[in-house]
């Protein structure tokens, strides 16, 4: 008797387990603002696969790679430079299930600023100043604007740049006069238009995506593709992001074009 009721209790843990997933995610701002802004999405997912989510994310982008690369991760909602990192990691951990699709007037780009109303409004005004990069696994604040700096000759122009680990600390510790410029993506230069000028404006680029642990039952990740495509609440959606219409179809190989920006900038001597 005590073995039978072992084996349920068994049985029923190995369900309740089951119907638990972790979704992840890159924090390009604060991590609680971040967890807000994807909350109504996750409660959609959680309906649809009828599953309980828990939402997590690394110490920085380095370690939420790591997350994304070992499986941690069932579920996330990632940037395509930490993707492709942890696509190098581990090139079987990630399957792309849908892209967020933006609206024509606010492409997914990088923007080198600086403080509005200061003297440096173009990459020679940069000459022995101090620059600041987000994460240097970012997307658009580290690998994107990086390029930028490098074909304009100006990267070995500058006094210094550090890492301040997030675009929205970028653009605040510019705005305090602590740099002369640094990089953002176009979203945050928008947030902080009252205080910052554009210097540089970068090519558009394919944003983030919703992925899926590729070890995820397949029928999970189907439902979850097919709410994601036909979802049209516009309050989930730019909840995440103003800009966004959407998802859609997403393949590995629109990355290809940041691939050859990433490895040419780790490259540069």
């Amino acid at each position: 008797m005590k073995a039978i009721l072992f084996i349920l209790i068994l049985v029923i843990s190995q369900l309740t387990a089951s119907q638990n997933l972790v979704f992840g995610t890159i924090s390009t701002i604060d991590p609680i603002l971040m967890e807000t802004k994807l909350t109504p999405l996750i409660k959609e997912i959680e309906k649809v696969t009828r599953t309980n989510i828990k939402f997590q994310t690394g110490y920085d982008y380095a370690s939420t790679i790591d997350k994304f690369a070992d499986g941690t991760f069932d579920i996330g909602f990632i940037g395509p430079a930490p993707y492709i990192h942890a696509k190098n990691i581990n090139p079987e951990a990630l399957k792309i299930v849908a892209g967020i699709k933006n609206s024509k007037k606010h492409p997914y780009r990088s923007v080198i600023v600086s403080k509005k109303g200061s003297k440096f409004l173009k990459y020679s005004d940069l000459k022995d100043k101090k620059f600041a990069f987000g994460s240097p696994e970012s997307t658009l604040s580290y690998y994107v604007p990086k390029a930028m700096l490098i074909n304009s000759n100006t990267l070995k122009e500058l006094k210094y740049y550090d890492f301040l680990g997030r675009h929205d600390r970028v653009a605040q510790y510019v705005i305090m006069g602590k740099y002369s410029a640094g990089a953002v993506k176009q979203s945050i230069a928008n947030k902080y238009s009252k205080y910052l000028q554009t210097i540089a404006t970068s090519q558009s680029m394919p944003g983030f995506m919703i992925v899926a642990n590729s070890k995820l039952d397949k029928n999970l990740i189907l439902k979850i593709k097919n709410m994601l495509l036909n979802l049209k609440d516009k309050k989930i959606i730019q909840k995440i992001k103003k800009s966004a219409v959407g998802f859609e179809e997403r393949e590995d190989s629109e990355y290809d074009k940041l691939r050859v920006i990433m490895d040419s900038v780790d490259s540069y001597k």
